[in-house]
């Protein structure tokens, strides 16, 4: 395999080369621009591609599934700890066909940075290319994902993208607070936390609360997916923000679209299917920072013919398995997923090529694996040690200990009664006697003392001490980098694969200790002094083959927080940055999800919910009491207060459409005729009322000034805002309304002067309505309900238009103007003829003036069909 290191991309390419001929190519981005994975990556020798799972590198993993998909160049783009990258690049001995090269550039802040600069640099050409993020674990088979795309975009070049998903089930949450906890799963989590082969919950719940193990606690997706599309599966939305209590669907879905089916229940895998087209649409979107939460979720937004970017989906097959390892939780899961054997082939006795020649590992009994290359591993006779779990070579195990699902690297020592829960131990950890280790990550030459104790959650970094009898609260993490290494080359808070993810529902209560079973040792008692020579890690990096010695380097300021780790430990506290209350924040969860209290509290939370052992129980409590109160909140047109709702709304979210259970379909799945709903917007996020905006934008408008100009403004304000055109309707029509009842005199004047007032403002107006923002019935209903809700709002609008028989009136003059064509008027006429004739707006509805409008329209428009059915017999006996 060729390994080149540098960051010249596009002086590799032979120019001559045709587009035919372009060997596959792929970007893996390897740093995930996102602090979850500290205060691991804040050492520059262990940036996130480098760190083992259960043995392997994660370079290592994406390099084989790329080889597999038929990729010959490979360009690793690298930011943070780069130069480890590189070299590890460089001296590894793969026999794969891959040509990898390193990309640096020690200034990129985020994925977006990253793109525009491999367009700059000219160093991709094929078509497609796979973009991937470095910290994707898969078994996927995504050749036939190729060539659907490569057809596809020869048909439209508009579809630049296909985004491969994995269906890993929904979170709920239980209604009955008397649930019954099974027994613990082999994972120590609750069975109610274990997946089946397809992602889903079995068994019984903890605290009331389920979900995937690889779902991400802080998002909540949602994806809206059009199967019926000629060219496969197109995605129309991508909402992962958990803070909102419904989903935005903007109107014009049903109109274009035969079918919408939304999905709470995939998993975005992090592998990206791209035409090069993508590349430029970062140049030219320079402000573009990530490519799920701004790329995807912005062209799927876009509603305007000709501007969008169409994406389309491939959700992988039940046997395939695909997550991400973008935090300490998910890290947990995937490793455990994967000594289960649910990611076959990518199985520890079967690793990437080139770890055979130092290590072969054997899995025994309870998916326990050992290494037996070496065979100079021992463990002691009255040991208890534990699977699904790994054992490197060169360990030492003492005697009387318990050690339970958990993976231990090379040369490891743990001393006699110790007791390790759930937890990963790097290369070269040293466990003295009586200490206890639960749902932690020990990476490499850590020690922790005699008899100290750490609590779950717990992250301790390279070289870290924990001190003799300290006991680490749950949740720490330590380090030995300095607060000057961590302030330069910062990761960005906002990243492209910055989605926290996911973890298991495993709970916070002990596990049982009694056991029927246990691998015991083939003989031999604890040697933890014995030595061994350097070798060479999963990282790349040298670690001592001895127990690591009590003469750490010290951290880079010359302290330690001897408080928190004793006075002979070595290390101190990492806390994760402030929450910011702005767009950019690394934290997309709002306060009611994350806790109450300043940007630190927020993000300590945060980074609790990122760790292994947290509980999402109380979060989904509250996450579900969001989605009650937007069904409850539902407010249209927030200037109104009708008192009644408007009828035919959609819900999204709501326990009677069950949307817990992961997949809802709007729309036709058969007939032929195609769906059609009110044009709504439910749930739109508190604090953004873009009716009331345009609204106020049209208010501020001058009337000398071109109906055009204010077009182009309110067009490019629903583009930043997500709105619709049905916003922008409602908005205007409010607006007009309120100008005419300024200028006839307000609540005084009579329904005659009114109308006549809103004609002459319509000669203004009217073509706003016709050519601008009316694109079908869906925006014309939108008119209606605004003018009803108006009419009974109250106010000199309400008292004028209430009035019989100005709200008839207002109804023929708008439709003589053609902003309201027959089919809006009446089928908004059939649904509210259904409702109660008690209620403000019936009232409104059964006016006789208004019915007679009513009767008259549904005479014309049956007379003009069957003057059309007259014309077409006619025509046929000709």
């Amino acid at each position: 395999m060729g390994k080149k290191g540098g960051g010249g991309g596009g002086d590799h390419h032979d120019p001559s080369d045709s587009k035919h001929d372009q060997a596959l190519q792929a970007v893996l981005l390897a740093d995930s621009f996102s602090t979850s994975l500290r205060p691991v990556t804040l050492d520059r020798s262990t940036p996130t591609v480098l760190c083992p799972l259960n043995g392997v590198a994660l370079l290592d993993l994406a390099i084989e599934f790329l080889a597999g998909a038929g990729v010959e160049e490979l360009y690793v783009y690298c930011v943070r700890g780069a130069d480890a990258v590189e070299e590890y690049v460089n001296a590894s001995s793969w026999t794969s066909s891959v040509d990898v090269r390193c990309v640096k550039d020690a200034g990129c802040k985020n994925a977006g940075d990253a793109l525009r600069d491999l367009d700059k640099r000219g160093a991709i050409k094929s078509d497609p290319f796979v973009l991937m993020s470095g910290d994707v674990v898969t078994n996927a088979d995504i050749k036939g994902t190729i060539a659907e795309h490569r057809a596809r975009h020869k048909k439209d070049n508009a579809a630049m993208m296909t985004m491969v998903f994995k269906e890993v089930g929904c979170w709920d949450v239980s209604e009955d607070d008397d649930v019954d906890v099974e027994e613990e799963g082999d994972d120590g989590s609750p069975l109610g936390g274990v997946r089946g082969p397809r992602g889903r919950r079995r068994g019984g719940v903890r605290a009331a609360a389920s979900s995937s193990p690889l779902r991400p606690v802080s998002e909540d997706l949602v994806v809206g997916l059009d199967p019926t599309d000629p060219l496969g599966i197109r995605v129309l939305l991508y909402d992962d923000h958990s803070h909102n209590g419904a989903v935005n669907v903007p109107s014009s879905f049903f109109d274009e679209h035969r079918q919408v089916r939304l999905r709470s229940d995939l998993l975005d895998s992090g592998i990206y299917v791209c035409s090069p087209d993508v590349l430029a649409r970062f140049s030219d979107e320079f402000d573009y920072r990530d490519v799920r939460r701004q790329f995807v979720h912005f062209s799927c937004a876009e509603e305007e013919a000709g501007l969008q970017n169409r994406i389309y989906a491939s959700v992988l097959r039940g046997s395939e398995y695909a997550a991400r390892v973008a935090d300490f939780r998910s890290y947990h899961a995937v490793s455990g997923d994967l000594l289960r054997r649910w990611c076959y082939p990518v199985v520890p006795d079967n690793p990437p090529a080139g770890y055979e020649r130092r290590e072969r590992y054997e899995m025994g009994r309870g998916c326990l694996y050992r290494e037996r290359m070496t065979g100079r591993t021992r463990i002691g006779r009255s040991s208890v040690v534990k699977g699904p779990g790994m054992v490197g070579s060169g360990c030492r195990i003492g005697e009387g200990c318990v050690v339970k699902r958990t993976v231990i690297g090379n040369d490891c020592r743990i001393h006699s009664d110790a007791t390790i829960k759930d937890s990963h131990l790097w290369r070269g950890v040293t466990v003295e006697e009586g200490t206890s280790v639960d749902r932690s990550i020990l990476c490499d030459d850590v020690v922790i003392r005699k008899g100290a104790k750490v609590e779950r959650g717990c992250v301790i970094g390279r070289g870290c001490i924990v001190g003799e009898g300290v006991t680490l609260p749950e949740f720490t993490r330590l380090t030995l980098c300095g607060d000057d290494e961590e302030g330069s080359d910062d990761d960005d808070e906002f990243g492209e694969f910055d989605d926290s993810s996911s973890g298991s529902g495993s709970s916070s209560g002990e596990e049982s200790d009694s056991d029927d079973s246990g691998e015991e040792s083939d003989s031999e008692e604890d040697s933890s002094s014995e030595g061994g020579e350097a070798k060479v890690g999963a990282t790349g990096g040298t670690a001592s083959g001895g127990a690591a010695s009590s003469e750490a380097p010290p951290t880079s300021d010359g302290t330690a927080d001897h408080g928190a780790v004793g006075h002979d430990g070595l290390g101190r506290i990492w806390l994760p940055p402030a929450v910011k209350n702005d767009d950019d924040s690394d934290y997309d969860s709002d306060d009611s999800q994350v806790g109450d209290g300043d940007g630190l509290t927020q993000a300590i939370e945060h980074m609790k919910m990122q760790s292994i052992g947290y509980d999402p129980s109380e979060l989904y409590r509250k996450r579900a009491d969001a989605h009650d109160q937007a069904e409850e909140e539902e407010d249209y047109f927030s200037d109104f207060d009708a008192g009644e709702e408007a009828e035919g709304a959609m819900e999204f979210g709501s326990d009677g459409d069950d949307f817990g259970a992961g997949d809802m379909t709007f729309g036709d799945e058969g007939d032929d005729d195609g769906p059609t709903y009110p044009s709504f917007i439910i749930g739109r996020q508190k604090g953004v009322d873009v009716v009331k905006d345009f609204k106020q934008m049209c208010l501020e408008h001058e009337e000398s000034s071109p109906i055009e100009n204010l077009a182009i403004e309110l067009n490019s304000y629903k583009f930043s805002q997500n709105a619709t055109y049905s916003d922008i309707s409602a908005g205007a029509i409010q607006a007009v309304l309120e100008l005419t009842a300024s200028s006839s005199g307000g609540a005084s004047a009579g329904a005659g002067k009114f109308v006549a007032a809103l004609n002459t403002r319509l000669e203004h107006w009217g073509p706003l309505f016709r050519d601008k923002v009316c694109r079908g019935t869906e925006e014309e209903r939108s008119v209606i309900y605004a003018l009803e809700n108006a009419a009974v709002g109250g106010g000199d609008v309400g008292t004028a238009l209430g009035a019989e028989p100005a709200f008839r009136l207002a109804l023929q003059t708008m439709h003589n103007e053609g902003i309201l064509g027959e089919e809006a008027i009446l089928t908004w006429a059939a649904k509210r003829a259904e409702g109660d004739k008690e209620s403000a707006l019936g009232k409104l509805f059964w006016q006789k003036p208004t019915q007679d409008f009513l009767e008259w329209l549904e005479e014309e428009s049956g007379s003009e069909e069957e003057s059309g059915s007259e014309d077409e017999s006619d025509s046929d006996s000709d």
